[in-house]
């Protein structure tokens, strides 16, 4: 059949299209998309100030921003990050959550960065109920420091580890007999002396054996903002905060 100049040029516009639709389409076969659910700028607003700008984890309470040398501007190292994942495949990703449940505040928490990243690469250790603790206690210790009850008097504090010596003197020198020896060690569980228990190695053991309301006495300790409940499975298990340290390797002998 006999083309033209004229229909040739006409064709070739069209036939440069449908090379581009299959070279698209043999570049979307071998790639994969995922479409992130992500926070907007007004949730990672709300989950900053809501803990005070600190960073959530218990062990760490890093603040996340402060001066640029550029007064016109701030320097933030924190991270309004998913406790469970913005999309398929994430660690501790929920297939059941909507997507305005996935980027809600209640699916986020504030850490610094190098925590977010802690938490996205264990995901069996830092599991949900274990982050949601961790945002829970740190809202609840940001309340306390706006409300104007976060630290007490020097003479109040007196007064509580005074009652707390009286209350529970061996597991308190228990426990400084540990922090002088360990002095970098914060997390402690309670065990029975018959169990097997495989932990991690770091943390310090005290035992229901050696005590009659062991669990009592730790609760009275959480009372006072002393330790903090950070419990992920069916053993129990805390973290010394600093205050208590601090009395019990500094200044336990004064009271």
């Amino acid at each position: 059949m006999y083309c033209s100049r004229f229909t040739i040029l006409n064709l070739l516009p069209l036939r440069l299209a449908r090379l581009c639709v299959i070279l698209a389409a043999r570049t979307l076969k071998g790639a994969s998309f995922k479409l992130r659910d992500d926070f907007d700028q007004k949730t990672k607003d709300v989950l900053y100030k809501r803990v005070g700008g600190k960073c959530s984890n218990p062990t760490c309470g890093q603040e996340t921003s402060g001066p640029h040398t550029d007064e016109k501007k701030a320097i933030n190292v924190g991270v309004a990050a998913h406790i469970t994942a913005a999309s398929e495949g994430g660690p501790r990703y929920d297939p059941t959550l909507s997507q305005e449940e996935r980027i809600s505040p209640d699916n986020g928490i504030w850490l610094c960065q190098v925590c977010a990243k802690l938490i996205d690469s264990d995901a069996k250790r830092y599991t949900v109920d274990l982050i949601k603790g961790w945002k829970r206690d740190a809202e609840n210790e940001a309340r306390s420091r706006v409300e104007g009850r976060h630290r007490t008097t020097q003479n109040n504090k007196l007064a509580v580890f005074s009652k707390l010596e009286k209350l529970m003197p061996r597991l308190l020198s228990e426990m400084q007999q540990d922090l002088l020896l360990y002095p970098l060690r914060r997390e402690f569980v309670l065990l029975q002396r018959s169990w097997t228990y495989n932990g991690a190695g770091h943390e310090l053991c005290y035992f229901y054996d050696d005590y009659n309301d062991l669990e009592g006495m730790i609760s009275i300790l959480c009372n006072y903002n002393l330790v903090r409940d950070i419990t992920f499975n069916n053993v129990k298990r805390y973290l010394f905060l600093e205050e208590l340290v601090d009395y019990l390797t500094q200044s336990r002998t004064e009271v």
